[in-house]
């Protein structure tokens, strides 16, 4: 019992030193978080000029935002078509862009107008069932996502016909993909350096009336379709406005015509892309993961200095909370109650200064009655709701993250096994402390026998006979073993 007193306080106390010192440099350090941003835009950006071989003319630029509301990407996009200078010509035709390398499967975006009628441009989607093979897409809800597997596609603005130098018309049209990345056939996938995708071209077919579901013909010829690349994982930001625009003069932006390698990037190159996230992300662990259940641990060990380990290791953890909430408050930008991990991570950071309030209340009305009351029970169950509302947010903000299932199953595994570990630390400790009141009442008990029955009887005695009870008392008093006499 000793050797485990001894190992204990070394523990405890060196947790204690560690909080006190790491929350230091953290809370006085200041992180710049605009160079988030790398040197090369992060969109995906394609282009295909084909007219020389009757195909088409048009450039997509896309990126992927991870949407805090849904847990999904949603895919934002602009895409830029080119019809030609004659009329005639100009007044057909349609385009469509689709996830995957084949159209099996395929979530398809289609685009069309009439630059002479000022019609459009217009965007579509359509889905294709896996196996259907090159049959007539399927058109897409435009207001139920639940109908399209939690995909909703919206165009965002009107379109914009615009006349080039060479006279030809220039269709700009801007969409969004939410939920994009839910799509139950070739979904885009965020973390994709290699996204393959698939386009198809109609020159001639009459688009009028221009409605959501206006049926299609087949793109034919050699050249009416073909295949292209994206980095997603490059594409991806936190921080989209909206579609991008598209960069003149460039045709591949994170995009290729064939399969693009790419090596990964390095630990230290990720955290210099995302240094913040980083930086909350590994506080708030150290905070809810260690030292909060730490100072949970301290504070039932039965240690003499038991209340001291476990003040000062929950100050240093609400050191390194504070850290964390400070940068989420900073990523977020303005929008505080983007999604359940922001307004969860704010409830459990306000509810940590009542903690602490409560958690002085009690201490100083037990030293003063010496026994727990009504604000000792509520700081107890207050902490119990903290480490459980921290341990729910620090598997919300890895998924938001980008946290993978792996990483995300051992988290869970990890939270489960220190929720059992902590009930039972609380549980024997309870145990013990019922056995130690058992046997200090049995010690000051054990003198009791049938001779001295008579002297418990004075509990039953009425308290009006005031002369008989003083007088029962001092006899009593006798039959009391010497040993209890002060």
């Amino acid at each position: 019992m000793a050797r485990t007193q001894r190992l204990w306080r070394a523990v405890l106390a060196l947790a204690a030193l560690v909080s006190s010192v790491a929350a230091g440099p953290h809370g006085g350090e200041e992180h710049d978080d605009d160079d988030d941003d790398t040197a090369v835009p992060a969109i995906a950006q394609f282009c295909v000029d084909g007219w020389d071989a009757h195909g088409p003319r048009f450039c997509m630029a896309s990126n992927m935002y991870h949407n805090h509301s849904t847990s999904a990407h949603d895919m934002l996009v602009t895409v830029e078509v080119s019809r030609p200078a004659n009329d005639t010509l100009a007044s057909t035709g349609w385009l469509g862009i689709g996830s995957g390398a084949v159209m099996s499967g395929s979530l398809m975006f289609l685009i069309y107008g009439d630059p002479v009628a000022k019609q459009g441009p217009f965007v579509s989607a359509r889905g294709v069932e896996v196996g259907s093979g090159h049959t007539q897409p399927d058109v897409l809800s435009q207001d139920d996502a639940s109908q399209n597997h939690g995909v909703l596609v919206r165009q965002l603005g009107a379109g914009e016909w615009k006349t080039a130098d060479d006279g030809s018309h220039v269709g700009v049209v801007r969409f969004a993909c939410y939920g994009c990345t839910k799509w139950h056939g070739h979904a885009v996938d965020p973390e994709a350096t290699s996204q393959p995708l698939i386009w198809g071209f109609n020159e001639d077919e009459d688009m009028a009336p221009y409605a959501w579901d206006q049926p299609l013909r087949k793109h034919v010829g050699v050249n009416g379709w073909g295949n292209f690349y994206a980095n997603l994982h490059a594409a991806s930001t936190h921080h989209a406005t909206g579609p991008p625009d598209v960069f003149r003069g460039q045709d591949r932006i994170n995009a290729a015509a064939s399969h693009i390698l790419v090596k990964q990037p390095s630990f230290f190159q990720r955290l210099r892309a995302r240094p913040s996230a980083y930086v909350h992300g590994f506080v708030m662990l150290v905070a809810f993961l260690l030292l909060f259940p730490l100072g949970v641990v301290g504070i039932r060990s039965g240690l003499d200095k038991a209340f001291k380990y476990h003040w000062t290791i929950q100050a240093g953890a609400m050191a390194f909370a504070a850290v964390g909430a400070a940068l989420g408050v900073y990523m977020s930008r303005g929008n505080l109650f983007g999604s359940a991990h922001q307004k969860i991570g704010l409830a459990v950071f306000a509810l940590l200064f009542a903690q602490a309030a409560s958690g002085w209340w009690h201490h100083v009305r037990f030293v003063q009655i010496r026994r727990r009351t009504w604000v000792s029970y509520g700081h107890m169950a207050l902490g119990w709701a903290i480490l459980l509302g921290g341990w729910a947010n620090a598997v919300t903000g890895s998924m938001l993250f980008g946290v993978g299932r792996l990483g995300l199953f051992v988290l869970v595994a990890l939270v489960a096994t220190e929720l059992m570990a902590l009930g039972t630390v609380v549980y024997i400790a309870k145990r013990k402390r019922q056995q130690d009141q058992a046997k200090a009442k049995a010690q000051a008990t054990d003198w009791r026998d049938e001779d001295n029955e008579e002297y418990f009887a004075l509990d039953e005695v009425d308290s009006e006979d005031e002369d008989e009870d003083a007088s029962g008392r001092k006899s009593d008093e006798k039959l009391r073993p010497a040993k209890y006499h002060k």
